[in-house]
């Protein structure tokens, strides 16, 4: 797989955003607790940016693409984003966590096979 960005019209450039934005979630977490997450605003907030932005992405995917990856809760990733964006003072940090450090390897790797695939 190529690092480069896919042309925004290549309908795998939203999906390329998708994984930049989900390796950057888990770098910034991948040693961490959760104690050491909740006392970082930093963090915490870096982490829900880039989990609404993994959304927005995955807004811009297209119906035939995320048809052929069943395996990508899409409707689940846009929602994520939807509660992050306009609910932002009452985001759960725990949820936010259990989905860093249980759904973003996952969902690299899904995202990882779909662009080398083709």
């Amino acid at each position: 797989m190529k690092n480069d960005r896919p042309s925004r019209h290549d309908p795998k450039a939203y999906l390329f955003d998708m994984l930049e934005s989900a390796r950057k979630i888990r770098e910034y977490t991948e040693d961490m607790t959760f104690e050491e997450f909740w006392e970082s605003s930093a963090t915490r907030d870096a982490v829900a940016l880039r989990m609404a932005m993994i959304g927005e992405a995955a807004k811009g995917v297209d119906a035939k693409t995320e048809k052929k990856l069943p395996a990508i809760p899409f409707d689940n990733i846009r929602g994520l984003r939807n509660r992050i964006v306009h609910d932002y003072g009452a985001i759960n940090f725990r949820v936010v966590w259990k989905i860093a450090r249980e759904d973003i390897l996952p969902l690299i790797e899904r995202l990882e096979s779909a662009l080398a695939s083709e």
